[in-house]
């Protein structure tokens, strides 16, 4: 069986590339949030070493597929960053910038990776001209090597310094069905020097009757004499790492023994501590050079003489013994426990689906427990409960493999907030706190364009240039906020600036001119401050290329709304604003409380649940939309009637019940008929014709088949405290009378 066609090499190439793509997007990413900390942080070796690293991922990952362009742009940026390592060239905010935009090329050759037409002139001459900055940083320094991405294994010149590896790789049976081909991976490791010797073992190929064409039994031996490193050699392996055994081997010099024996000692954290272990210094000289270390301390950063120097030069460590301690140290800060973390990619959609079937299941199991109910037998009644806490465990499992830290999307963001100040003229502070709090992914993927929005808005519209801030009395630099944290069962997403707060009389002014508020009517704060998201508002005196056609605060209201979220504005003009997103963990399935009124059934978020009270009964007067109040502990409790609020019919019991919730605006009640307990509730959309009708966030379906309303706490207590700003109606605001 031959792969050696271009046939078969497209088809590799169509089956792997996604693969590839997905983990260059991740390098690029890393490279850009790397380059920003950089910035404030310029001399940090461990971030100078994790960027040559991805950037050498993405080149060496690219020459795999054959992409050229991707190699060889990548390769002048890794040259610059080699030389950014050795202390030749210092980072400052122009190379910052240069390597930024460097970074948007990368980004832009690997999404277009198979589209060559995207590649157009003006592309070309772009990424040309940044080629020639990237020399002009780098000539006098090093010569920048051409990378060898078309010569034949057999026109390689061995250099002087080269390696001879022996690689023996044993590719498992679903390489094929991975979209893996041998071939491939052996004509790359041929780019890289000379292939000496290559033997193909056929032994694990069985008969032909038994022959399956769609696995792989191939393994072959290959001598490959090279100026790269191991490191290099395995790389070309990285898309079959978990379905080949492989073993790259090179004649040991002592140093290079010594090296050996550090990567396979166990977890030691300090550098002497590692060299001592293996032999390579004694204790007496260790103390000798940390004492020399010692005396260094006051002297500037750049100056200070690194350990692993000193070893060398005092103690005599050979050059690759000190690389291979310090690799080691950075494996252990990358993994943090100092054990390799496992991962497996899975496609989003399959995962969308098992929550899906795992929803179903969740009814299922509901309906069970109401027929073993039924039948009053003692122990289907409790196999029956068994089964529903491991559909709970399950449940809590399967939704926590969506749930990521909000940090990665915030540090999106401070590219952003670094071109659009820049763009404006502006001095920027950008803070991200509370990064480590956990969202759903598909919430935080939905999340990130209002975000932007905001960030945006409060650049352009809230924080005041420069000399505007000094006129203030405030610092020439503007701070900018991003943080978050969980609360009551939801995420608090918060976006604060110490600009020019909200204009409210401009925005009352433009509000009656455009006929959103009657004329002479003047709403409450709050309800002016919501005004800005209404469709096509906007007080900006001209249009940009960030702000002032009045789209972006309503696509940012409704983006919110519709995941079940809430917007709340604090503004203190003169000092910032503040704005609040209050978003539910999951989309999938909550913990409720059941209840109902009538023959009606509503589902509570238990987690907003304080207490249950008794109520003081039918008689007592409620407005038009079923709100009053009742005494609880000596304080005055806001109540809302759901009977009255959403004309239920009902025999009107006597007997009732107040639910007592959290919300933001604080405690309030929920008149109720039926205390149905807890359940697990899965979370259906509401149809077009629902979807504004308030109070109400989705619907659920009970084990019974029947239907259920899920409350909506945030938007009921708007309404319940009489605070709440306002009804729409075509072209008007008008507020609402308290309770």
């Amino acid at each position: 069986m031959s792969y050696s066609s271009n046939d078969a090499d497209q088809d590799f190439i169509a089956a792997a590339l996604p693969a590839f793509i997905s983990e260059a997007v991740e390098q690029t990413e890393a490279i850009e949030m790397l380059l920003l900390e950089l910035e404030e942080h310029p001399d940090d070796r461990e971030m100078l070493d994790s960027l040559f690293r991805c950037a050498h991922t993405v080149k060496g990952s690219a020459g795999i597929f054959g992409l050229t362009k991707v190699v060889e742009f990548t390769h002048h940026v890794e040259t610059l960053l080699d030389q950014m390592r050795e202390g030749l060239v210092v980072l400052g905010p122009a190379l910052s910038t240069l390597l930024l935009k460097c970074n948007d090329k990368i980004k832009f050759l690997v999404a277009t990776a198979t589209d060559d037409e995207a590649d157009t002139p003006q592309e070309k001459e772009e990424r040309a001209d940044l080629v020639i900055q990237l020399r002009a940083l780098t000539e006098g320094q090093a010569e920048p090597a051409e990378p060898e991405m078309e010569s034949e294994p057999t026109s390689s010149t061995p250099a002087s310094d080269a390696t001879r590896w022996t690689i023996s790789a044993r590719f498992g049976p679903e390489t094929f069905r991975n979209g893996m081909d041998p071939l491939s991976i052996a004509r790359y490791l041929g780019g890289m020097g000379t292939v000496l010797a290559m033997r193909c073992s056929i032994e694990a190929v069985p008969s032909l009757v038994n022959l399956n064409p769609e696995t792989c039994y191939l393994s072959f031996g290959m001598e490959l004499e090279s100026t790269a490193s191991r490191e290099d050699v395995v790389g070309a392996f990285s898309f079959v790492a978990d379905d080949c055994e492989l073993d790259v081997i090179a004649p040991e010099t002592p140093g290079q023994k010594l090296a050996r024996q550090i990567e396979e000692m166990p977890e030691t954290p300090r550098l002497g501590d590692l060299l001592v272990s293996v032999g390579a210094v004694t204790q007496d000289r260790l103390a000798e050079v940390l004492s020399t270390q010692q005396q260094s301390r006051g002297m500037p950063a750049v100056a200070k003489p690194k350990l692993g120097d000193l070893l060398e030069t005092q103690a005599g460590v050979a050059p690759e013994v000190v690389e291979a301690a310090l690799g080691k140290q950075q494996k252990l800060r990358e993994t943090g426990t100092g054990e390799e973390g496992r991962y497996i990619r899975v496609q989003a959609d399959r995962l969308d689906a098992v929550i899906n079937l795992l929803g179903e299941l969740v009814i299922a199991g509901a309906g069970a427990t109401l027929l073993a109910r039924e039948t009053r037998e003692v122990s289907l009644i409790e196999a029956n409960l068994y089964m529903n806490s491991l559909i709970e465990e399950i449940r809590n499992g399967t939704l926590g493999l969506r749930m990521v830290p909000v940090g990665e999307t915030f540090s999106r963001f401070r590219r952003v907030v670094r071109d659009t100040a820049s763009s404006l003229g502006k001095e920027v502070n950008f803070e991200i706190i509370g990064g480590e709090a956990e969202l759903d992914k598909s919430m935080v993927e939905k999340i990130a364009d209002p975000l932007m929005h905001l960030v945006r808005n409060s650049l352009d519209h809230g924080l005041e240039p420069p000399q505007e801030r000094i006129a203030a009395g405030k610092s020439a630099a503007g701070t900018l906020i991003l943080s978050a944290k969980h609360e009551t069962g939801a995420i608090l997403i918060r976006i604060e600036d110490d600009g020019r707060g909200i204009n409210r009389d401009r925005v009352l002014q433009r509000a009656w001119n455009r006929g959103l508020v009657p004329q002479g009517v003047v709403p409450s704060d709050d309800a002016i401050n919501m005004l800005i998201f209404e469709p096509g508002f906007s007080t900006a005196e001209q249009v940009t290329n960030l702000s002032g056609r009045g789209v972006g605060m309503d696509v940012v209201r409704r983006n919110i709304e519709a995941l079940r979220g809430t917007l709340k504005l604090n503004s203190v003009p003169g000092q910032g604003l503040q704005v609040d997103i209050r978003l539910p963990l999951t989309l999938a399935i909550i913990d409720g409380f059941l209840v109902g009124v009538g023959n009606s059934k509503f589902v509570l978020p238990l987690e907003s649940v304080v207490e249950v009270i008794e109520s003081g009964g039918q008689h007592i007067k409620v407005d038009a939309t079923g709100r009053h109040c009742l005494e609880l502990r000596g304080a005055v409790l806001p109540v809302v009637r759901l009977r009255t609020l959403y004309s239920v019919e009902s025999s009107h019991t006597e007997r009732v019940s107040v639910v007592v919730v959290n919300s933001q605006r604080g405690q309030y009640g929920i008149e109720v008929e039926v205390l149905l307990g807890q359940q697990q509730t899965v979370i259906k959309p509401l149809g077009r014709l629902f979807k504004t009708l308030r109070g109400i966030s989705g619907s659920s379906i009970l084990g019974s088949g029947e239907v259920a309303l899920i409350l909506d706490v945030a938007s009921l207590g708007d309404l319940v405290t009489g605070e709440a700003a306002i009804t729409r109606s075509p072209g008007t605001v008008s507020a609402l009378a308290p309770p």
